[in-house]
Protein backbone atom coordinates (compact mmCIF):
# COMPACT_ATOMS: atom_id res chain seq x y z
CA UNK A 1 0.00 0.00 0.00
CA UNK A 2 2.69 2.69 0.69
CA UNK A 3 4.36 1.74 -3.05
CA UNK A 4 0.65 3.54 -4.09
CA UNK A 5 0.57 6.06 -1.53
CA UNK A 6 4.65 7.05 -2.92
CA UNK A 7 3.36 7.05 -6.01
CA UNK A 8 0.41 9.48 -5.66
CA UNK A 9 2.67 11.73 -4.30
CA UNK A 10 5.50 11.94 -6.43
CA UNK A 11 2.58 12.28 -9.46
CA UNK A 12 1.01 14.89 -7.40
CA UNK A 13 4.39 16.73 -6.56
CA UNK A 14 3.38 16.01 -2.79
CA UNK A 15 6.92 16.16 -0.86
CA UNK A 16 7.34 14.96 2.81
CA UNK A 17 7.47 18.10 5.01
CA UNK A 18 10.29 17.34 7.97
CA UNK A 19 8.46 15.36 10.01
CA UNK A 20 10.89 16.06 12.47
CA UNK A 21 9.58 19.32 13.69
CA UNK A 22 9.46 19.35 17.78
CA UNK A 23 6.62 20.55 19.33
CA UNK A 24 8.28 23.16 22.07
CA UNK A 25 7.89 21.01 25.87
CA UNK A 26 6.34 21.60 28.78
CA UNK A 27 8.76 21.47 31.77
CA UNK A 28 6.26 21.26 34.74
CA UNK A 29 2.50 20.06 34.82
CA UNK A 30 -0.81 21.47 33.54
CA UNK A 31 -2.27 21.41 36.60
CA UNK A 32 0.22 23.92 37.55
CA UNK A 33 -1.08 27.00 35.47
CA UNK A 34 -2.17 29.25 37.93
CA UNK A 35 -1.90 32.21 35.23
CA UNK A 36 1.81 32.76 34.21
CA UNK A 37 3.59 31.30 31.36
CA UNK A 38 7.81 31.72 31.25
CA UNK A 39 8.76 30.59 27.80
CA UNK A 40 12.37 30.46 26.63
CA UNK A 41 12.81 30.73 22.56
CA UNK A 42 15.35 28.93 20.73
CA UNK A 43 16.55 32.45 18.81
CA UNK A 44 16.40 35.43 21.16
CA UNK A 45 16.05 37.58 17.91
CA UNK A 46 12.34 36.22 17.35
CA UNK A 47 11.26 37.86 20.65
CA UNK A 48 9.02 40.58 19.22
CA UNK A 49 7.33 37.88 17.00
CA UNK A 50 6.42 35.53 19.90
CA UNK A 51 5.17 38.54 21.99
CA UNK A 52 2.56 39.32 19.13
CA UNK A 53 1.41 36.02 18.45
CA UNK A 54 0.76 35.29 21.83
CA UNK A 55 -0.81 38.54 22.84
CA UNK A 56 -3.06 37.74 19.64
CA UNK A 57 -4.09 34.92 20.60
CA UNK A 58 -5.00 35.84 23.88
CA UNK A 59 -7.14 38.46 22.39
CA UNK A 60 -9.03 35.87 20.25
CA UNK A 61 -9.58 33.60 23.21
CA UNK A 62 -10.61 36.68 25.51
CA UNK A 63 -7.90 36.12 28.03
CA UNK A 64 -6.90 39.21 29.87
CA UNK A 65 -3.14 39.81 29.87
CA UNK A 66 -2.14 41.49 33.42
CA UNK A 67 1.60 41.91 33.07
CA UNK A 68 4.55 40.84 30.51
CA UNK A 69 8.53 40.88 31.43
CA UNK A 70 10.48 39.77 28.79
CA UNK A 71 14.35 39.31 28.09
CA UNK A 72 14.99 40.21 24.39
CA UNK A 73 18.62 39.44 24.99
CA UNK A 74 18.07 36.03 26.76
CA UNK A 75 15.21 35.19 24.46
CA UNK A 76 13.04 34.79 28.07
CA UNK A 77 9.26 35.99 28.40
CA UNK A 78 6.97 35.92 30.85
CA UNK A 79 3.33 36.55 30.49
CA UNK A 80 0.54 36.45 33.63
CA UNK A 81 -2.74 36.19 32.57
CA UNK A 82 -6.39 36.83 34.83
CA UNK A 83 -7.39 33.73 35.56
CA UNK A 84 -10.96 32.78 34.34
CA UNK A 85 -13.71 30.66 35.49
CA UNK A 86 -12.59 27.33 34.00
CA UNK A 87 -8.27 27.94 34.88
CA UNK A 88 -7.82 24.21 33.15
CA UNK A 89 -9.59 25.05 29.93
CA UNK A 90 -7.21 28.03 29.86
CA UNK A 91 -4.39 26.30 30.80
CA UNK A 92 -4.89 23.69 27.71
CA UNK A 93 -5.23 26.43 25.30
CA UNK A 94 -2.54 28.03 26.07
CA UNK A 95 0.20 24.75 26.34
CA UNK A 96 -1.13 23.37 22.80
CA UNK A 97 -0.93 27.07 21.83
CA UNK A 98 2.45 27.82 23.25
CA UNK A 99 3.57 24.28 22.29
CA UNK A 100 2.88 24.52 18.26
CA UNK A 101 4.88 27.92 18.18
CA UNK A 102 8.17 26.98 16.48
CA UNK A 103 10.53 29.67 17.79
CA UNK A 104 9.39 28.46 21.04
CA UNK A 105 12.39 25.67 23.09
CA UNK A 106 10.53 25.34 26.38
CA UNK A 107 7.66 26.67 28.47
CA UNK A 108 6.17 26.49 31.96
CA UNK A 109 3.20 27.43 34.28
CA UNK A 110 4.03 29.25 36.94
CA UNK A 111 2.26 31.30 40.16
CA UNK A 112 1.69 35.20 39.51
CA UNK A 113 5.03 36.71 40.62
CA UNK A 114 6.45 33.46 41.41
CA UNK A 115 9.06 33.24 38.64
CA UNK A 116 10.68 36.27 37.07
CA UNK A 117 12.40 35.91 33.33
CA UNK A 118 15.64 36.69 34.58
CA UNK A 119 15.50 34.18 37.39
CA UNK A 120 14.09 31.21 35.17
CA UNK A 121 15.44 28.12 35.78
CA UNK A 122 14.47 27.55 31.87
Amino acid sequence: MSNIDDMYKDFFGLKKINENLEEADLVNKISDYRGGVVYKLHDPRTGADVKKDIAQFAAKKKMHIIRTQFDDAKGIGFFHFRLGEDPGKESQRIQGFISQLPEVKVFKFTIGQQQRPEKSPI
